[in-house]
């Protein structure tokens, strides 16, 4: 029995942008992923983490691997095959990151056959300013032996602790942020800690530990000062900005297989491109992939000592639904590479 050869070909593009779309806040110019060599792109949450790059991980691409399984899953009634040496593949295929981290209204994905071609798409955009501005710094904050910009808060500011809170702090080398927008049902997640993560999903499965475990200090009259911005503590976030496409190796080259009846799929492009942006002002995201298959407040406390969370350490920022446990977007800062330098 002859086989049939076909083709997948994986188009990913993803658009971020932070904050407001005036004209002195522009993206970059795209650069190739080999430009930044301390940076990777994860299919997935439960990829492996490099243990000296940053990792950017986006939801997108599982919705459009999603919709490509359900076309095929229609047109030939059995679900796809895959080897165990399809490492990366077979993580995508596996992943059940996607499901639930935006609400429907909220992203479209569509897939049409024409001819021999199956073509998938899905894509989000969402703007999430932070109801108050907070403070831009200059020469204010030093990371992997870079001065990068910044922005946060010094000190008590009732406006910036609004959008500020504090959901964990056991001391300035660990703790965890919620940065709160306009849009309440969204949320941005930092997370400063020295602990090493296999993967982001393990990651994320400790930040919702730990934010589950800090819930009596709240309440707690020896403990509650972690839990409110005093006059001499520090916020200190590092602003991003990059514009970065990128090839993923490791899926490309793949082949697919159905059982009955009988047909191979090669994916011969899996190509994504990541710009953004993150500062002072909030919050912007505008996400596309498609995908192409050819037939070939309580009472303030005292404070106990005055808290520095500067970010000048490896950390994690998290996008997600306030009423969900999964990020639909996630960045790993190890290094410098992808801050805005002064």
């Amino acid at each position: 029995m002859k086989l049939h050869k076909t083709r997948i070909i994986l188009i990913f593009l993803v658009i971020l942008l932070f904050g407001s779309c005036s004209s002195s806040r522009n993206f970059l110019e795209a650069k190739k992923i080999k430009e930044y060599p301390k940076t990777e792109f994860l299919p997935t949450l439960e990829n492996p983490i490099s243990k000296n790059k940053n990792a950017v991980y986006c939801v997108t691409l599982l919705y459009a691997w999603n919709e490509v399984r359900n076309v095929l899953k229609t047109e030939m009634q059995v679900p796809i095959e895959l080897q165990d040496t399809q490492k990366d593949l077979v993580l995508l295929n596996n992943s059940t990151s996607f499901k639930d981290v935006l609400d429907k209204n909220e992203y479209e994905v569509e897939g049409i056959t024409e001819g021999n071609t199956i073509k998938t798409k899905a894509e989000f955009n969402k703007s999430l300013p932070f109801e108050f501005k907070l403070h831009s710094f200059d020469d204010e904050l030093v990371f992997d032996g870079k001065k990068v910009s910044s922005f946060g808060v010094f000190g008590e500011d009732e406006e910036a602790e609004k959008v500020i809170k504090i959901l964990h702090y056991k001391n300035d080398n660990e703790f965890i942020l919620r940065l709160y927008t306009e849009d309440n049902l969204h949320e941005i997640i930092l997370f400063k800690t020295q602990e090493n993560f296999e993967t982001l999903a393990q990651m994320n499965a400790k930040v919702q530990e730990k934010i589950d475990k800090a819930t009596d200090e709240k309440y707690d009259e020896k403990t509650r000062w972690k839990f409110h911005i005093s006059n001499k503590d520090e916020v200190v976030i590092p602003k991003f900005s990059f514009n970065i496409e990128n090839n993923f190796a490791t899926i490309e080259g793949n082949k697919v297989s159905s059982k009955s009846p009988k047909k191979d799929y090669t994916i011969t492009t899996a190509w994504q491109r990541t710009a953004f942006i993150l500062d002072e002002k909030g919050a912007k995201i505008e996400s596309e992939a498609k995908v192409e298959t050819k037939s070939m407040a309580v009472e303030k406390p005292i404070t106990k000592h005055p808290k520095k969370m500067r970010f000048d350490k490896p950390f994690f920022v998290l996008l997600k639904k306030t009423n969900s446990t999964t990020p639909y977007f996630t960045l790993f800062a190890n290094n410098a590479e992808l801050m805005l330098k002064e």
